[in-house]
């Protein structure tokens, strides 16, 4: 047991320091590309904060566990909606944007649509996993374009400058003990939490999906810290879609979907359904601490309903 907090300990720590440098690196890449940070939260951010997520989703399917896999990429969604936004929210501050966020909206309710169709069809997994190489493109261009419209007067003061070999390398750096740190505190948890007797369906959509939204998490309170609500924003809404699209495509190719409850389904209907209406409803305003405090709230419901 000693061994196992031990673990959990250097893992976490591991996360602190690395979301730490990695959003630091983030800031400073999307004013040399003048891309919005919105963007680089919806691409590289949340691609990389995912990494936790497809690597303890992979590694229970090897194992053969499809239920830790898929519930863990579901409950990481939840997770993200109950827990992740929230606190973004209680730091304050958090304004929604009113253009590329507001299509990413239809973007979100798409993957969620196709993902829950699929699931229910049984279709190829190559279709999840091209809509999210479009999804990624799809986001560049708009940030390319967004250089010339919305964006303009955030990157009109900056010179431009290229990037150099040491971004690139910081980048990747942080993203390996990323995945490092939270691989070591999902399997610290695991060693826990199985001596409780829950299936690990369970605890993937509960303690696991926790403990790998921790990068996300982490993301968000450095991200607020710095006054990057673009940022914030991008990441929880990219890394939604990716764990639908590119990690559940991933899953499907080597594994048959799982035959999802009722109760799973309407929890992450639920909660993809609330994200989307929150995200519309403040467009342009910031949204208010109460709203937080209700998704909190939320959180706690979903972990009794799930025990």
């Amino acid at each position: 047991m000693e061994y196992l907090i031990l673990k959990f300990g250097v893992g976490v720590g591991m996360l602190l320091l690395s979301t730490h440098a990695f959003v630091k690196l983030v800031i400073k890449i999307s004013q040399r590309l003048k891309l919005s940070p919105l963007i680089i939260g919806m691409t590289v951010v949340a691609v990389g904060t995912s990494l936790p997520e497809l690597v303890v989703s992979g590694t229970s399917l090897i194992k053969g566990d499809v239920g830790l896999a898929w519930g863990n990429i579901i409950g990481s969604n939840i997770v993200n909606v109950l827990l992740v936004l929230p606190v973004g929210i209680m730091l304050g501050k958090l304004r929604i944007g009113t253009t590329k966020t507001q299509r990413n909206v239809w973007v979100l309710l798409g993957a969620a649509a196709i993902f829950a169709a699929i699931q229910a069809w049984g279709w190829s997994g190559w279709i999840l996993l091209v809509l999210a190489v479009a999804v990624i493109i799809e986001e560049y261009m708009w940030g390319v374009a967004g250089r010339e419209h919305e964006d303009a007067k955030r990157f009109n003061h900056l010179a431009p400058k290229k990037l150099g070999a040491g971004d690139g390398i910081g980048i990747l750096v942080t993203l390996v003990v990323i995945a490092v740190g939270g691989v070591m505190t999902v399997g610290a948890v695991e060693g826990i939490s199985l001596a409780s007797g829950y299936s690990t369906t369970i605890l993937g959509l509960t303690l696991t999906a926790v403990v790998t939204s921790l990068p996300e998490l982490l993301t968000t309170v450095f991200a607020q810290k710095e006054h990057q609500a673009k940022v914030t924003v991008g990441n929880i809404v990219g890394s939604n879609i990716y764990n639908l699209l590119l990690i559940g495509g991933i899953l499907l190719l080597f594994s048959s979907p799982l035959a999802l409850g009722t109760r799973e389904v309407v929890w992450l209907g639920l909660t993809t359904a609330i994200f989307a209406l929150i995200l519309h409803k403040f467009s342009g305003k910031p949204v208010p601490r109460w709203v937080g405090a209700g998704l909190l709230g939320l959180l706690v419901v979903y972990l009794l309903v799930l025990r």
